[in-house]
């Protein structure tokens, strides 16, 4: 039986810096704060393929990751964005789209939470539907962000600050996590991916990036026993999917 890896039923995203190198141009700022952002959601997507293939056959899952990220971007990222440009209301198709899965990430979150609790019997194939539910449209929304960032391109320096931006928005979601969920994070970041031209991602100091793929690796190992990659960031067989399966 050949692997079973996290890479459907959700595609990832090609980032624009690699598409933009294919092309033989030198990307640009845009290009790299949006392949920043290609980044996060592919993160994302990994998570969540790992969970859709592995529902049914694990006792529980997790969406905390998914649900920061978007929480963040509606209340400060698109907002700031917004006064950059001098363009009120830019975003606004962005945040419609949260907007269309957040019920579902929530009743899927809650749902897991009872199961936790023992409030609720866990059904693989339950979680399987709510992903059903919304997995398109949150697909929709990550896929379709990266050209809005592109699309900043046009404002010039009214958006030089959004290098800045990124980076606080990147610092106080990572804040918010704590090293169970980081750990998560780096379970479903994928080294190899585009001809392995990421593996210095995330920019974060190299001794917390060796602390995430070491200490904290073996103390959370029940956070990332169910991730797409292994501790250098290779996928993987999946966990709970059986061989023989």
């Amino acid at each position: 039986m050949a692997p079973v890896y996290a890479n459907h039923p959700f595609p990832l995203i090609q980032t624009p810096v690699f598409l933009a190198k294919s092309r033989n141009e030198e990307p640009d700022m845009f290009d790299r704060l949006a392949t920043d952002m290609a980044h996060v959601h592919n993160v994302i997507i990994r998570g969540l393929n790992s969970i859709y293939l592995q529902a049914p056959h694990i006792k529980q899952g997790d969406e905390k990751f998914l649900d920061v990220h978007h929480s963040g971007e509606e209340t400060s990222f698109f907002p700031v964005v917004e006064k950059m440009t001098g363009v009120k209301g830019l975003m606004d198709a962005n945040i419609e789209q949260h907007k269309t899965f957040h019920d579902g990430i929530e009743r899927l979150q809650n749902y897991i939470e009872a199961v936790s609790a023992d409030k609720e019997k866990y059904d693989g194939n339950k979680v399987v539907g709510m992903i059903d539910e919304f997995g398109e449209v949150v697909m929709q929304h990550l896929t379709d962000e990266i050209p809005t960032i592109l699309g900043l391109r046009q404002y010039g320096d009214k958006v030089a600050g959004l290098p800045k931006l990124f980076d606080e928005e990147g610092e106080k979601a990572m804040g918010k996590l704590g090293n169970f969920v980081l750990v998560n994070v780096f379970a479903n970041l994928d080294t190899q991916y585009e001809n392995g031209m990421w593996q210095d991602w995330p920019k974060a100091p190299a001794p917390a990036k060796l602390l995430m793929r070491t200490v904290f690796w073996w103390i959370y190992a029940d956070a990332r026993k169910f991730g797409a990659v292994d501790r250098a960031g290779n996928l993987r067989h999946l966990y709970a999917v059986p061989k023989s399966a």
